[in-house]
Formats: C-alpha cells, structure tokens, sequence
C-alpha cells in the first residue's frame, strides 16, 4: 500500500478498513482542508470546527469497512458523516451559529471549502452551479445543508408550506446535480 504512487480514494479506504494508518493520513492529508472550511460555516467556531474534523476521520476510521463504493463516493462518505457530526452539535448547543466577524458566510464571493484545494476548477463549477439556482432555492439549500435548518424549520422560517419546502429543495439538488454533470436522477425519485 501507498508504495508512492497515487492510490484512488477507495482504495485507501479499503486500506483502512483493514486497519492502515498510512491511508488514513492520506486521506486526511486530501480532505480536511475542504471538510475544515464545511464544519467552520456550518458551527461558526474554529475551535469546534477542529473538534469536529477530528472526530469525523476518527468515525471515517471506525466505518471504513462499511463504505459501499455504489452508494456515493468516498468524499460524500466523509462530508456526509462530518456534516451529520457538526448538526449534532447544533443540536446539542439549541443554538444557530452566529456569525464569524471576518467571514461574510452568504456572500457570494466566500470560498464554500466544497472542492480539493489543489482544483481550481472544481471550484469554479461548484461557484457557477450554484449562482445558476433560483436565489431563493439556493438560499433555502444554504440554509438546509450549511445551517443545518430542518424542512420543517424552513417551512416556519420561510412561511411556506412543508410540501412546498421539500419539493424546492430536491429540484435544487436535481439542478445542482445536472450543472456539474452528476448521474441523472428523475424528479420522482
């Protein structure tokens, strides 16, 4: 394993799986820059943005045998359990985040940390795939993924109805999937 050449992400985490260290700080090494800049705007505290980044390689290290390559990729496994990690705290804390004083968390200029740091173009595609949403439904997929707000804390916030509230929300998804080229999905699914 990790004989110097580049190994793709699912076979590090087949190697950690059975226990490698060295995959995971590979990993590690490739994510935690973009995972970091996720859990800093989602909790809004670096100091819990760090406690959360550790404990989401520490859970990735514990559920690297359960990762099935068909349901997603690597990346997604990782920022899916990070994400849920940091709306725990959320919870736990009864607490909205509050703002950074340096960061302008809903500009469209702020870096959102959702792209390898070393891929300029993936983060110009994520830019232009978002800008290209209805602003409404982007603020409402903002609020949804980044702040953690439920469908039917949305509905109360936005005062729309919940049917209404989830609908929006899947056709921001199905859009954002088709602008950067993701598998198609159908609107029924």
């Amino acid at each position: 394993m990790l004989n110097g050449g580049v190994e793709p992400d699912t076979a590090l985490l087949s190697f950690l799986a059975k226990g490698d260290e060295r995959a995971l700080e590979e990993l590690y090494r490739r994510y935690s820059p973009s995972l970091y800049a996720l859990l800093l705007r989602m909790l809004q505290s670096r100091e819990e943005a760090e406690e959360i980044l550790q404990d989401s390689f520490v859970q990735l290290y514990r559920e690297a045998a359960r990762y099935q390559p068909e349901r997603g990729s690597v990346t997604a496994f990782l920022f899916t359990i990070g994400r849920n990690l940091a709306l725990s705290r959320l919870r736990s804390r009864k607490a909205r985040p509050q703002k950074l004083e340096d960061h302008d968390l809903h500009s469209p200029d702020q870096e959102l940390g959702l792209w390898r740091e070393d891929d300029p173009t993936d983060r110009i595609l994520v830019r232009r795939a978002l800008q290209r949403l209805e602003p409404s439904d982007r603020q409402l997929l903002e609020e949804a993924f980044f702040d953690g707000f439920s469908h039917s804390e949305l509905a109360e916030r936005h005062q729309l109805p919940l049917g209404t509230i989830k609908t929006r929300l899947r056709r921001a998804l199905l859009k954002l999937r088709a602008y950067l080229g993701g598998p198609q999905v159908s609107e029924e699914a």
